[in-house]
């Protein structure tokens, strides 16, 4: 593998540069990270985007899987890559590939790994406003995708009554204050089933208390 990819100093201020495996993956999905679009085993891989898995980047850092799904997990949730699992692979985009890897250095592939002056004069910082506002953008919109696949999931319990699914879903729905994570993803074990049974069976004992009021157990 040639070439290199621009790296701005302001990096040292990135909010996860301090994780080192988070820094440590983020970098290496840069690195691994398409140059130009290509096709692989009949789907179009494109530039900014790799083909891989938790086990093969877990092999390639030297760290343990579940310290790459937490990895990703943070990157993603934090608006710097996008990743898509399937029963095959996992593909990761790279939100904002151009930054680091501007198309004109194709050219530049000897083994330079160096960055002149006027790279570093072009490259924007990786902090500012406007990409802050992009970023902001994409969480929102990555968290309505999640909100409404939760939701179809929910309600595909047809065993409970609407009622039971939509306190159960506005509950488990609600969202940071950062509008990045609902409730139930900060549960590190979630099973829909088995949390809506528990659910139904504490709506249902909460209900036969006298002289009370009825509200949902909240702690489940």
């Amino acid at each position: 593998m040639v070439g290199f990819i621009q790296l701005h100093r302001d990096i040292l201020e990135w909010e996860w540069y301090q994780n080192s495996n988070v820094s440590r993956l983020y970098i290496h999905l840069l690195l691994k990270a398409n140059f130009k679009d290509k096709r692989w085993q009949g789907q179009l891989i494109k530039r900014g985007q790799l083909v891989t898995s938790y086990d093969h980047l877990a092999s390639e850092l030297k760290i343990t899987y579940q310290s790459i799904r937490t990895a990703i997990a943070k990157l993603q949730e934090s608006g710097y890559i996008i990743s898509e699992s399937t029963n095959r692979f996992t593909l990761i985009t790279i939100v904002n590939y151009d930054k680091y890897q501007s198309p004109n250095t194709q050219s530049n592939r000897q083994n330079n790994t160096q960055i002149t002056s006027q790279q570093h004069s072009s490259n924007k910082p990786l902090t500012t406003t406007k990409q802050s506002n992009k970023v902001k953008k994409s969480n929102k919109e990555k968290i309505e995708v999640r909100r409404q696949n939760f939701k179809k999931q929910v309600f595909e319990h047809s065993q409970y009554n609407l009622k039971i699914l939509d306190a159960f879903y506005n509950y488990w729905c609600e969202s940071n204050n950062s509008k990045t994570k609902m409730r139930f993803e900060k549960d590190g074990f979630f099973e829909i089933e088995k949390r809506l049974k528990k659910w139904s069976l504490n709506e249902k004992a909460n209900h036969k208390r006298e002289n009370s009021d009825p509200e949902f157990f909240t702690n489940r």
